[in-house]
């Protein structure tokens, strides 16, 4: 029997920031995590939106059939502290689905740098939700671990239309009530028994 721990992935849940956690940039941050390994971690902030920033703003050569639509007013959130200059569309992976540049985790969404998504939702052949963020959240190996470690962050299952919930103010709030905790006697310090 080996005594090497099995790695245990977190990709296709939520991060939920634990208050007080000392990051003001994470503060009340739910994240959904895309991808995670013994190489480190990558997620996207779900509930952070940018101040009315659009994709018509941020995106000068938007192709005719995007900026003619409501997708020119697309929000834009924050997706983390790492490259906050690159973009990204998380989206909902549709059961006939056939793009090929798309990277996806658990089955329930997508993440692609590619305007390829938005042309095909201008023309009503692209995902049913769409969110696109600047930036995203990173952790190196065993970086991640350690903060789980010292209960800077709680655990969930995400569900992908909590990814995409128009509500963002009340996320935070609603994913933590599922868990069953009252946020106003939740403490960060804990102990071992």
């Amino acid at each position: 029997m080996s005594d090497t721990p099995t790695h245990i992935s977190l990709a296709g849940r939520f991060l939920i920031a634990m208050p007080g956690m000392g990051d003001a940039g994470f503060d009340r941050s739910v994240i959904y995590m895309f991808a995670h390994d013994d190489e480190g971690a990558m997620g996207f902030t779900v509930n952070r939106p940018t101040d009315g920033l659009t994709l018509g703003e941020i995106a000068s050569n938007l192709p005719a059939s995007v900026s003619e639509t409501g997708l020119r007013n697309l929000p834009v959130f924050v997706g983390g502290p790492v490259q906050p200059e690159s973009g990204f569309v998380l989206h909902s992976i549709e059961p006939h689905a056939d793009n090929t540049d798309q990277n996806t985790n658990q089955g329930q969404v997508g993440v692609t740098q590619s305007l390829d998504i938005l042309v095909q939702a201008a023309e009503g052949k692209g995902p049913e939700y769409m969110r696109l963020v600047l930036g995203y959240a990173g952790w190196g190996p065993g970086q991640l671990e350690n903060e789980i470690q010292e209960n800077a962050w709680l655990i969930i299952e995400a569900d992908v239309k909590d990814v995409f919930d128009v509500d963002v103010e009340g996320l935070y709030k609603r994913l933590i009530g599922r868990l069953g905790i009252d946020l106003a006697k939740l403490s960060q310090s804990g102990g071992e028994a």
